[in-house]
């Protein structure tokens, strides 16, 4: 599977104004649930906001990938949010996250699940990568950005 299968266009959010964590990790789920008509937005939220209370998803150099396991879901979902004033995350390396990749995928599919994640990680692993991301103007430029950095470093 690969991320390009799963994000589109309309999945992307990008110019987040606000810089406090749990509301923007509210806005995603809330985002996603809407987007994709999934039921149940708020729970979805507490889910993701619940998991970031056990241990930030804050991967360093400015990416944090939130992600929750949702039973009743049919498959992986993405989203995927810029912030050009930075969020605090608690990140590993303590620096704010300008780059966030929201997943649900439901509680049996681990496979996938992994693997999008190490795709992601590997791929945001680029300095270039990162500095296009936020260079791009808008949701489709920063989509033409995943897929081609996926492409090269991901296959």
């Amino acid at each position: 599977m690969k991320i390009q299968d799963l994000l589109q266009k309309n999945a992307i959010l990008p110019d987040i104004a606000q810089t406090n964590k749990n509301e923007v990790l509210q806005l995603m789920a809330t985002f996603m649930a809407t987007l994709y008509g999934l039921p149940e937005g708020e729970d979805i939220a507490l889910k993701i906001i619940e998991r970031e209370t056990d241990m930030s998803t804050g991967i360093g150099y400015g990416i944090a990938i939130p992600h929750a396991r949702i039973p009743g879901i049919d498959r992986l979902y993405l989203v995927v949010g810029r912030s050009f004033e930075g969020i605090e995350f608690k990140a590993i390396d303590e620096l704010p996250v300008h780059l966030l990749f929201m997943m649900l995928s439901p509680k049996n599919t681990s496979a996938e699940h992994t693997q999008i994640l190490s795709t992601l990680s590997r791929i945001m692993s680029y300095e270039e990568v990162r500095t296009k991301l936020l260079e791009v103007k808008n949701a489709e430029g920063m989509l033409e950005v995943i897929i081609k950095s996926e492409n090269k470093y991901a296959d």
